[in-house]
């Protein structure tokens, strides 16, 4: 499974543009990560989604999270159904002030874990307050492992008891999550 994994990573993510920079998203305020080594991202894919129209979203892999050394994790402990997920270690290059992801091949991408979209906890209930909260593109926002990243960050009133409501109201609701709020 890795390996065809692996594959469809390269192929969706070569060359794939992250900005002019990368930034832990986990962290309250953007820490700056080098591109110098390998960098740790969590990769996505919306198979399925009960509240969600499937053609407002990509078909195919996209990058949804980048994570610093001081939140390096090995494995995706807050899986959520419906998104595939990756945790993989990739090389990125910096031309012309732009970053993207280096990945001639797929012996170029690390696969630390996966997670299919059968697997983990119903996703958070979501409503047009959230939508709006999250940057253009940001397809992972509903994924488990990024709202516990969220509460983690203490983001600001009323944005934070919107989400404690929202998770509050989930069918679903994942322990780690729970013992933030």
């Amino acid at each position: 499974m890795t390996d065809l994994i692996r594959v469809e990573l390269a192929d969706a993510l070569h060359a794939a543009t992250l900005g002019e920079g990368v930034a832990c998203d986990y962290h309250q305020r953007p820490k700056e990560i080098s591109t110098d080594d390998s960098v740790l991202l969590e990769a996505m894919r919306l198979v399925d989604h009960p509240q969600l129209q499937l053609e407002q979203w990509p078909e195919d892999w996209v990058i949804d999270a980048a994570r610093c050394a001081d939140h390096t994790v090995d494995e995706i402990v807050a899986p959520t159904r419906g998104f595939e997920e990756a945790l993989i270690s990739v090389s990125l290059t910096v031309s012309n002030g732009v970053v993207s992801v280096s990945m001639p091949s797929p012996e170029d991408v690390s696969v630390l874990d996966f997670s299919s979209a059968t697997d983990g906890t119903h996703p958070i209930l979501i409503d047009q307050q959230l939508v709006d909260a999250r940057q253009p593109n940001d397809h992972g926002i509903f994924r488990w492992t990024r709202i516990a990243g969220m509460v983690a960050a203490e983001p600001p009133e009323p944005l934070r008891g919107h989400i404690e409501n929202l998770i509050e109201g989930s069918r679903e609701v994942l322990e780690t999550v729970e013992k933030r709020i």
